[in-house]
């Protein structure tokens, strides 16, 4: 396999604003060569979003269907290993990290990744009582400014109010207070808290409830850390998409916009000695945004393994399909199926020849199966969908779901700890095994279900194996929403 230093074309472990365009012109050159190595000897490189691929991109379980730059567009390479030396990834918001799409054989190992100023920012209560807190907050760390009674925080693209909310963390546990809630501020949410805030000094914030109905929560405490939670779930820091043989070894990530791996219409992921934990130095108390491994509509084999997966802002691991709604059945071959969810818009529920199941969206229970025939995304709500052979039965509110993409499943030997949200989601018909970790969660360590009403993330389940695990702490109230 031929090797190409990164060093050579000019891509130096430095703090520079080129390396993302002398990125470009390599993976452009070398695209439909030969399978090569792209080496990053060992040190730190910075990639900013100013002269990065731009593209439409639209990812299932993510806030934004909108342009995305991309660092490392990997677009149809058949063979390559990104390796690094112990190489730091720093990534400026807002971009992806890394983009598969239509691709084969690709391993990327060695490196880490994190941001130089993260998505989400952090305080520290000093003082709380009912109705009034303040909240001690770095500046430097975490820019932000006070206007007209409501709190701003800056990044190097973003200017961001706080209103999706925010997660209190024990301050000895590093993990979510027990029986806190999340909390928003001053939107249109019938459990958002209306506040004024102040700057009453430098770097705190004074927080004041204006409803005498709304209190903080008594699980609240000074000197607990509280995630600020400004910026929405937009760029993944891996992104694969119709591949197919893609390993994922020996990364760190510290820090992502979204969510850690997202995989759609995928065959075959090894993920291997990924962690996403808490930088080492920089002590944040949080790490992604959202989920840590996701994967949508996948087959073959998944493996998780030697994995550490904390403190992120949802599920360590999630695996499932999209029910798709039937809006309009048009004939006897001929449906409208439409993508409820928002966070499953625009993803297209298959391909032509593979087989569908129509499924009743009260029992759930399958009603048939037909092969596609034509499958056309009409816009990023609609598609059409027609069927090879007569289907029987189907009424309009009814779903279906591609049966072509069922994964066989291994997770083992990791550790799943002090995250918002639950531990494994499996909604998979293949075979799934899970052994000898560790789960330290709030919610249900390991969880089983599929809903056509409200999520539509779809999956019969058959055969779950579960042993040697360690159950620690789980199941402990906290807010889901």
């Amino acid at each position: 396999m031929r090797v190409v230093n990164v060093t050579e074309h000019g891509i130096n472990p430095s703090d520079s604003r080129e390396n993302v365009l002398l990125l470009r012109r390599i993976l452009e050159e070398n695209r439909d060569s030969d399978p090569m190595e792209l080496y990053f000897p060992k040190g730190t490189y910075h990639f900013y979003p100013d002269y990065a691929v731009e593209k439409l991109l639209f990812i299932s379980n993510h806030d934004e269907d909108t342009i995305k730059r991309i660092a490392f567009d990997l677009t149809g390479y058949q063979g390559i290993h990104i390796r690094g030396e112990q190489a730091e990834f720093i990534f400026h918001t807002d971009i992806i990290p890394f983009y598969l799409h239509q691709c084969s054989g690709v391993t990327i190992s060695g490196i880490t990744i994190d941001y130089e100023r993260p998505a989400y920012s952090e305080g520290r209560i000093r003082k709380v009582s009912e109705r009034y807190m303040e909240l001690e907050i770095d500046k430097k760390e975490y820019p932000y400014i006070v206007q007209n009674g409501r709190i701003y925080f800056q990044g190097e693209n973003f200017c961001n109010e706080l209103v999706n909310g925010w997660l209190e963390m024990d301050a000895k546990r590093m993990a979510p207070v027990y029986k806190i809630k999340d909390l928003t501020y001053n939107n249109s949410s019938p459990e958002s808290l209306y506040a004024t805030f102040t700057e009453i000094e430098d770097g705190v914030a004074a927080i004041h409830l204006e409803r005498e109905d709304q209190c903080f929560p008594e699980e609240s405490k000074a000197g607990n850390r509280v995630i600020l939670r400004h910026h929405m779930r937009t760029h993944p820091a891996f992104y694969l998409t119709d591949s197919k043989d893609i390993a994922l070894k020996d990364i760190v990530i510290y820090h992502c916009e979204g969510i850690g791996v997202i995989a759609q219409f995928t065959e075959n992921i090894t993920v291997d000695h990924f962690d996403i934990k808490i930088h080492p130095e920089k002590q944040r108390i949080f790490t992604g945004t959202a989920d840590g491994f996701h994967f949508v509509y996948c087959r073959g084999t998944i493996k998780i393994c030697g994995c550490l997966v904390e403190n992120q802002l949802d599920d360590p691991v999630n695996i499932h399909g999209i029910y798709g709604r039937i809006h309009k059945v048009i004939s006897n071959r001929e449906i409208l199926a439409e993508l409820v969810e928002g966070m499953q818009k625009g993803v297209c529920l298959g391909h032509p020849r593979d087989h569908f199941a129509l499924v009743n969206h009260e029992t759930m229970l399958q009603k048939s199966a037909n092969q596609v025939e034509e499958i056309t995304m009409l816009n990023k709500d609609y598609q059409y969908i027609r069927f090879a052979q007569p289907i029987e039965g189907v009424q309009e509110g009814d779903v279906v779901e591609n049966l072509e993409y069922v994964p066989d499943v291994l997770v083992e030997n990791c550790t799943f700890r002090n995250n918002r949200a639950r531990g494994l989601l499996l909604t998979s018909a293949g075979d799934v095994l899970v052994r000898n970790n560790v789960f330290e969660v709030p919610g249900a360590a390991i969880l089983v279900e599929g809903d056509s009403n409200y999520w539509f993330e779809s999956g019969a389940t058959r055969n779950i194996v579960i042993e040697n695990n360690k159950f620690v702490t789980v199941q402990y109230p906290i807010s889901q929403k």
